[in-house]
């Protein structure tokens, strides 16, 4: 999984935007990740994070499924609330933050329906310029006899794939 420039997209969707400084960043990530218990984690992800002026617009979407005792669940993006990416100087490191919806017996349907559960999701992708990548992700839908908490942290498997690249206007 390593990361790779996405110019030609971002730059179309850039040019109309070019009266102030911009900062742009792009993520995209689909594959799949195993913990040391042998579970599984499926996820695809397409953001975008426009700073104009330290005016911050987030766009995209994705899901994540996994199974717990049998049944898949999974939770679709409903909003970004925050894109970062930072470099160590042995790792890249993507979060995303957000509000997600769980389809309790797989994908919700397209149209976001507001009887299903909603909650604070949280991902972080670690590729490790040495090797092993990881991804972290939570999903907590909140307090109370109904609430939905699922956590995972595994190692990313090969054949995944993250993509992510900041580009920066000024006029």
């Amino acid at each position: 999984m390593r990361l790779k420039a996405l110019g030609a997209v971002a730059a179309l969707i850039l040019v109309s935007v070019a009266c102030a400084s911009v900062v742009a960043t792009r993520v995209v990530a689909r594959g799949s990740a195993t913990n040391d218990s042998n579970h599984r984690l499926e996820f695809q992800f397409s953001g975008l994070h426009i700073n104009h002026n330290d005016n911050h617009r987030y766009l995209g979407q994705g899901s994540f499924a996994w199974s717990v005792n049998g049944r898949v669940q999974a939770m679709r993006i409903r909003s970004i609330s925050s894109i970062t990416v930072e470099e160590t100087a042995t790792a890249r490191i993507v979060t995303i933050t957000g509000i997600g919806q769980l389809g309790r017996w797989g994908f919700t349907p397209s149209r976001f329906n507001n009887n299903l559960v909603q909650g604070d999701f949280s991902v972080t992708f670690t590729d490790n310029f040495e090797g092993s990548d990881t991804v972290q992700f939570s999903f907590s839908s909140g307090p109370g006899l109904n609430s939905v908490q699922y956590n995972f942290s595994g190692q990313v498997q090969s054949g995944s794939m993250l993509n992510a690249q900041q580009w920066t206007l000024s006029s």
